[in-house]
């Protein structure tokens, strides 16, 4: 009886030291830096991609003046939401506030910072709610990733000042609330696109086109969403057809028991897998903007050393091809009659 108490102390003693030391980690740290910086690109680049690519029509789709009236767009709104927008029925209040979203989308996806994420999310949201039929669905997703990433470090890479900022991170590693703020808010953004996913994934299951594997089939022939006509006659093919439909649901399910695995390089390959099919996506369908979107949320499913594992590799290669071509290549500062004449001596000694 004594032994057994013993072991249950000791497994017990050994578990709270793993749960500290994971509590701590999470504390002092912050994670899935490269994830977030990543997504804080994608989300500015899609929304100046957005207002730009009907800039043309801009009054027409979001103005005062638009076939959506002001007083119709604040009907739609959901129970919390609001629009600068929808503030006033003067053209230039619609100018100021629409240019805005452009430069703050531009200062966001450069700079970063929590300041920049507040005002993107601010700004993002009065687009969004001004005209909700002109939008294609990643909206949503990235309405709710916006709020997470006020609370995040968004800058640590792929900005100005970026290398200092992670310097001084790397010296100031205490728990600080800063970190589990940041922590937390990066779990959460992954936390959001996995649930999504899964749920998508386990809808699709329970719909008798998907389980049919004719689903790809039929949205390849909706008007709205036909690119080119190969898209079309790529879906005609029966097998082909079945293949993509089962393979968006296997990618779907499996993307919570890939985050949460132990091998990298299965969170490498079904992100990689979820990249490729809203490359498909945004090519075959033209759901630019929403194909951008999602594959910003993917990036945050990978671990910076996943990211990290992922630059070595390439390196590697990188040298390997590298060192095999540079034979090939005249050594610098000779020229070809020289290299002609150094073979020839050889060829004479």
């Amino acid at each position: 009886m004594t032994g057994t108490t013993a072991l249950l102390g000791k497994g017990w003693r050994a578990g709270t030291e793993r749960l500290d030391a994971m509590v701590l980690r999470f504390a002092t740290r912050k994670h899935r830096l490269i994830g977030t910086s990543l997504l804080r690109v994608v989300i500015g680049f899609a929304t100046i991609l957005y207002c730009l690519s009907d800039y043309s029509k801009r009054r027409f789709l979001w103005g005062p003046e638009s076939y959506n009236s002001i007083s119709t767009a604040k009907s739609a709104l959901p129970r919390w939401g609001f629009s600068l927008f929808l503030w006033g029925h003067s053209t230039v209040w619609f100018e100021i506030v629409f240019h805005a979203v452009i430069l703050v989308s531009a200062a966001f996806m450069i700079f970063g910072g929590r300041v920049l994420a507040l005002a993107q999310a601010v700004l993002m949201w009065s687009l969004h709610n001004r005209n909700q039929d002109v939008l294609e669905g990643g909206d949503n997703l990235a309405q709710i990733l916006i709020l997470f990433m006020v609370f995040t470090v968004s800058n640590a890479y792929f900005a100005p000042g970026a290398k200092r900022r992670r310097a001084e991170m790397r010296e100031l590693e205490r728990p600080t609330t800063s970190t589990v703020l940041h922590n937390l808010a990066a779990f959460l953004i992954v936390f959001q696109t996995a649930v999504l996913y899964f749920a998508a994934g386990y809808w699709k299951i329970t719909g008798k086109v998907w389980q049919d594997g004719v689903a790809m089939y039929y949205i390849s022939h909706i008007t709205g969403f036909q690119m080119s006509a190969t898209y079309t006659h790529l879906m005609n093919n029966a097998f082909l057809g079945t293949a993509i439909s089962y393979f968006t649901i296997y990618v779907e399910l499996a993307l919570p028991f890939a985050i949460l695995s132990a091998r990298s390089w299965i969170r490498k390959a079904n992100t990689l897998a979820l990249e490729g099919m809203h490359l498909g996506i945004m090519t075959c369908m033209g759901l630019v903007c929403f194909g951008l979107l999602m594959i910003g949320a993917d990036c945050t499913c990978l671990r910076d050393d996943d990211y990290r594992s992922i630059e070595r590799h390439f390196r590697s290669v990188k040298d390997r091809i590298m060192k095999r071509s540079r034979p090939l290549l005249p050594e610098r500062g000779m020229t070809p009659v020289a290299m002609a004449a150094g073979r020839d001596g050889a060829v004479d000694a």
